[in-house]
């Protein structure tokens, strides 16, 4: 691609400021991205694109263009939105913002719609920037997408708008797809309202595995667990609980009673003296094998063993076959 020359001349002289703005503004979103579970993504501005954005006709000076540098946060769903734009508003000084939906847009027409927040750096004093370079001078752009936005942009930009061919199915397709993806973060949002709506299952292994939780919710609702053992997701506690029940060959029928009893034998037991040098699932693990209700090593089953668990319960015998190791030497 051809460009002219002083396109080229204003570009590497602002490239260094762009460089270091963008170096900055990185830094400060990978770290708030990292803490929160956000995915992040970032580029500078070609000069082929730059060229390409300033032959639209829609930007009367250099300093109106406002993404050399752009990034885009990628959130799970809509609702962690306004958490990283309150981020923005607190970290950087914003120009301007164009939320979601901000702008008019017929019902049937379906396309690019996501947050834009346009910012500049802060300055750590209030000392006048004189120079009419300087990082504290260089706009850029920040980009809120859900995740099935970001999916929908990755997998239809280049094959359709960095295609040869102008092609009216293929922007049509985009557009449908891009209807999907408006519709999914839509349901997201109203997922607890919507699930009503669906007609249930009897299906067994769900409603033994809501049993198990409603039963460990109430021991901690009843104070009969410490609080520092509650499980991180409490569905995954009771799938590895389901799991490790069905791999001792117990029968579904038999779940419920097996709770029971692991209920009782923890009711029975004064909470400071629940251990908590192990995880909530070793600590029913250890029930479960010392009333003889399941008996290791079961078929392809490693039990988390640690050297804590093995002190407290040392008449708990496994065989080194069945347990997880923490090295590949033996």
């Amino acid at each position: 691609m051809i460009y002219p020359s002083i396109l080229d001349r204003t570009y590497q002289e602002y490239y260094p400021f762009v460089e270091e703005t963008a170096k900055r503004v990185k830094e400060t979103l990978i770290n708030f991205c990292e803490q929160k579970g956000y995915a992040f993504t970032s580029r500078i501005k070609s000069i082929e694109s730059l060229a390409e954005k300033i032959e639209t006709g829609r930007f009367k000076k250099w300093s109106d263009l406002d993404d050399l540098f752009a990034c885009t946060v990628i959130i799970p769903t809509l609702s962690h939105e306004e958490e990283v734009r309150e981020f923005c508003k607190k970290t950087f000084q914003i120009i301007r913002t164009v939320k979601r939906g901000q702008n008019k847009k017929a019902p049937d027409i379906f396309r690019f719609d996501s947050t834009r927040i346009y910012a500049k750096l802060k300055q750590i004093d209030d000392t006048p920037q004189i120079d009419r370079l300087n990082i504290y001078k260089i706009v850029f752009e920040i980009q809120i997408k859900s995740a099935f936005e970001h999916a929908w942009l990755v997998s239809t930009h280049d094959i359709v708008y960095k295609n040869s061919e102008i092609d009216w199915k293929r922007l049509r397709l985009a557009s449908q797809i891009k209807a999907t993806v408006e519709q999914l973060d839509t349901l997201i949002l109203a997922f607890e309202q919507t699930s009503m709506v669906i007609e249930d299952n009897d299906y067994s292994e769900i409603k033994i595995k809501r049993h198990l939780a409603t039963e460990i919710k109430k021991l901690f609702d009843n104070r009969k667990i410490p609080d520092e053992l509650q499980p991180k997701d409490m569905n995954r506690f009771c799938d590895n609980l389901y799991r490790l029940m069905i791999s001792a060959q117990k029968e579904e029928k038999d779940l419920k009673n097996i709770m029971k009893q692991i209920k009782t034998e923890i009711e029975s037991t004064k909470i400071n003296t629940i251990p908590l040098s192990i995880s909530l699932f070793q600590y029913f693990l250890a029930i479960l094998v010392s009333k003889q209700i399941i008996e290791p090593p079961t078929q392809n089953y490693y039990c988390h063993i640690t050297e804590e668990f093995s002190s407290l319960y040392p008449s708990i015998q496994t065989n080194i076959n069945s347990i997880f190791l923490y090295s590949d030497e033996p």
